[in-house]
């Protein structure tokens, strides 16, 4: 059997990406009214979706991705991946430096990735590795708020 080369492609893809584009739109919008009911909207200071968590240096094996959403409060940096209900909740007053880096576990990334330190339980320093849209806004605004808190900063 020949493919007709009179046949529209456009019928069968035109179709698929309005349907990916519908699936991204309700996934997102699913992610933002999970921030909504979460947190209170005045103490919310920056939120990306589409965020990859590259796990903690203290779990064990290598760097693990999940894909969620990403929320800098005033007192707490928040992840949530999108679908495997995973979260981790930092106290910003915990964060001990803000880096770029393009490794994490002792393996390469290959991007640029936003690295916040910070102090774990028992005072055992402990680092979480996401891959942020528009990390320079990330890096200042993160920055921002620990320079009001006393914290030093770590040039990325």
């Amino acid at each position: 059997m020949s493919a007709d080369a009179s046949f529209p492609v456009w019928i069968i893809l035109g179709p698929l990406f309005v349907a990916l584009m519908i699936y991204l739109i309700l996934v997102r919008r699913m992610e933002s009214l999970r921030i909504e009911r979460k947190f209170p909207k005045e103490s919310i200071l920056l939120t990306s979706f589409g965020v990859n968590f590259y796990g903690l240096r203290s779990e064990p094996g290598g760097p693990a991705r999940s894909s969620g959403a990403l929320v800098l409060l005033k007192d707490t940096l928040y992840y949530r991946a999108r679908f495997s209900k995973r979260e981790l909740a930092i106290p910003v007053d915990s964060i001990t430096s803000i880096d770029i880096t393009e490794a994490h576990k002792g393996k390469a990334l290959y991007t640029k990735a936003i690295q916040f330190r910070f102090e774990a339980e028992e005072g055992r320093e402990d680092a979480a590795v996401f891959r942020i849209p528009y990390p320079d806004r990330w890096v200042v605004a993160a920055r921002g708020n620990l320079r009001l808190r006393g914290h030093s900063e770590s040039k990325g």
